[in-house]
């Protein structure tokens, strides 16, 4: 099964309850800068791109 969506856009909802989405190269910047800002944490891409889901 594809990781992409019809459009490209991709979803990431935190354990915190945060609902990102956006197209891979908006999506990653976007997880990478909450999950350190919030979190403490430091993602990698790929960290994002398998918690990535397709947008319903």
């Amino acid at each position: 099964m594809s990781k992409k969506s019809p459009d490209g856009v991709l979803v990431v909802e935190c354990a915190c309850g945060i609902l990102m989405r956006g197209t891979v190269d908006e999506l990653v910047p976007i997880v990478q800068q909450h999950a350190f800002e919030s979190h403490n944490m430091k993602v990698t891409r790929e960290d994002v791109l398998s918690r990535a889901r397709p947008e319903a």
